[in-house]
């Protein structure tokens, strides 16, 4: 490099440079928080269908608190603890399964497609006030007998029918004809957004949950939510984000080659200096994606614009080195 002057920065001369590069602004220590995105919650309800979906499950829980007086002859009080949104592959984490009652519901002719599930400790605890003892004899762990099962199977039931009841105008579901026990056979897609809502049971004497899953598409009429724009298949959403990835525009960068001043010499750089870049001058034209090499190429020209022309396509990607002068 010529014309580099020995002499020191002086003040003028790095108020220059400031002013020619720029300077950062101070973080804002006064900016909002906000709360990170969860990849793992579909998203499919906003916040004002949610609001709207709990006003509605708790005219649902004075329905399922009528229930368990009428059964029990004593006053209960039912309120909604949660609405949880849920992708069908990762339900499972959040609902305890293991040996629970359940009962599935669906239309009259097709695939059942939710389910109400009690624990196994609330299971026993509800037959047993149903027989009319105060508390479960034998084994916590045994399994319900015959009568047992059938006197909860009533329970079940009209709580379910008073959990369908506001979708009855738009959905015709019903229960199935049996509890089951362990894990509910349901045939969700695994990316589908299911909806998880746990109610709060309270007794005199007890507290206990009962929670039902079911799709969201299912309670979307329930909150004003229209579905006609999101009914396609896997297959089909797969070939629509393919065809959109594809017309996405990506920046692409050629660099030449690159060096390496200290503060002084570039702080000195005027018109007429020469710069030695660190490459021969048949060296190969790097292509950068998002830092990345991605292809090499020798300088070229498409009638007046400069061109690269690709030579070698870098199957091992890698990062590219900083400093690149283009």
């Amino acid at each position: 490099m010529t014309g580099l002057s020995a002499n020191p920065l002086t003040r003028t001369k790095i108020r220059q440079l400031l002013t020619a590069v720029g300077s950062a602004p101070a973080p804002d220590e006064s900016a909002p928080q906000v709360a990170e995105y969860d990849w793992r919650d579909p998203h499919y309800f906003n916040e004002d269908q949610l609001n709207r979906l709990a006003a509605i499950m708790s005219q649902v829980a004075a329905r399922i608190a009528g229930t368990f007086t009428r059964f029990y002859s004593t006053e209960f009080n039912v309120s909604p603890m949660s609405i949880n949104q849920h992708y069908a592959d990762d339900l499972p984490h959040h609902i305890a399964v293991d040996r629970a009652y359940y009962l599935t519901f669906g239309p009259e002719k097709g695939q059942s497609c939710g389910c109400i599930m009690v624990p196994p400790d609330t299971a026993m605890a509800w037959a047993t006030r149903l027989l009319g003892d105060s508390e479960p004899e034998g084994d916590p762990e045994r399994p319900l007998s015959p009568l047992e099962e059938s006197l909860l199977f009533d329970l079940v039931g009209a709580i379910l029918e008073g959990f369908l009841t506001p979708l009855q105008p738009h959905d015709h579901l019903g229960p199935n004809d049996q509890l089951g026990n362990g894990q509910p056979n349901l045939q969700f897609d695994r990316m589908e957004a299911v909806c998880r809502i746990v109610f709060q049971v309270r007794g005199v004497d007890e507290t206990s949950d009962v929670t039902f899953a079911l799709p969201c598409s299912r309670l979307a009429p329930l909150v004003g939510k229209n579905t006609a724009a999101i009914k396609a298949t896997p297959q089909e959403s797969k070939r629509v984000l393919a065809e959109h990835l594809q017309e996405m525009p990506v920046p692409i960068t050629a660099r030449l080659a690159s060096t390496t001043l200290s503060f002084q010499e570039m702080a000195d750089l005027a018109p007429g200096d020469i710069l030695l870049l660190e490459k021969p001058v048949d060296g190969l034209v790097e292509l950068v994606v998002d830092d990345r090499v991605l292809y090499l190429g020798h300088v070229a020209r498409s009638e007046s614009k400069y061109a690269v022309s690709i030579t070698e396509s870098r199957t091992a990607i890698q990062p590219a080195t900083a400093g690149g002068s283009q």
